[in-house]
């Protein structure tokens, strides 16, 4: 999972100095953010949908909350790349933390996904089942991206699998290449035709690469330039 971390600025106060400091004296000053502001900090120019992490002291370092110790994740990976995902530590519940409003309700999620602009929250405890998960994160994409995110999933997940045909493929005419130079030495005929299949197999590679790279385009629907009112 590729995660950020963000870190608000704390605001600066100069308060006057102790009887034993002159002058006056920078003071770093914990605050948290409206709801709206903080959601906007955590999007940034990003406009693909937030998939946001609070750590817990159980869970603290680790991504218990969104992957499964028991199941098969990759699924989960696939679809993460369409998200802006944030963690966030788990003091977030301290009322003077930067990130207080994202988790202020009286049982607050363990994560949740939104728009980038906070709304339409979709909370989630933490301890729910694979198909509840990739149900939630389909709902979001399909909301969020012009694209049918299940169509491309499907298709992506062929091509992933052909990967590792292909890289056995050229570690195999890797090898007999360097047999055949060990056996033949480097002006052997059989080396042409070895590195015709090598550079074969390297470009349906290249081309594997290059059709997940298109299916992963899915397009952003158009949004407001500003931020709509930030949801609960």
């Amino acid at each position: 999972m590729e995660w950020n971390y963000p870190v608000f600025e704390r605001k600066v106060v100069s308060r006057p100095g102790s009887a034993k400091t002159e002058g006056t004296v920078a003071q770093a000053v914990e605050y948290a953010l409206p709801r709206e502001e903080a959601f906007l900090f955590l999007a940034g120019k990003d406009r693909r949908p937030l998939l946001v992490l609070r750590e817990c002291k159980t869970c603290n370092g680790t991504d218990d909350a969104l992957l499964s110790r028991a199941e098969d994740n990759s699924r989960t990976f696939l679809m993460a790349r369409w998200f802006n995902c944030v963690k966030l530590p788990t003091h977030v519940l301290e009322e003077n933390h930067p990130f207080h409003a994202l988790f202020d309700q009286k049982h607050p999620p363990h994560l949740f996904m939104a728009r980038w602009d906070g709304s339409e929250v979709i909370p989630l405890k933490g301890d729910q089942s694979r198909t509840e998960l990739w149900d939630t994160m389909l709902a979001m994409l399909g909301n969020a991206y012009l694209g049918d995110a299940r169509e491309a999933i499907s298709e992506i997940e062929k091509v992933i699998a052909q990967y590792d045909v292909f890289d056995a493929r050229i570690a195999l005419i890797e090898d007999r290449i360097d047999k055949t130079v060990e056996d033949d030495g480097p002006k052997s005929k059989k080396l042409k035709s070895l590195k015709k299949d090598l550079e074969e197999a390297r470009g349906k590679l290249e081309d594997l690469k290059n059709r997940e790279k298109h299916l992963s385009d899915l397009g952003l629907r158009k949004q407001e330039a500003q931020a709509s009112p930030a949801g609960r």
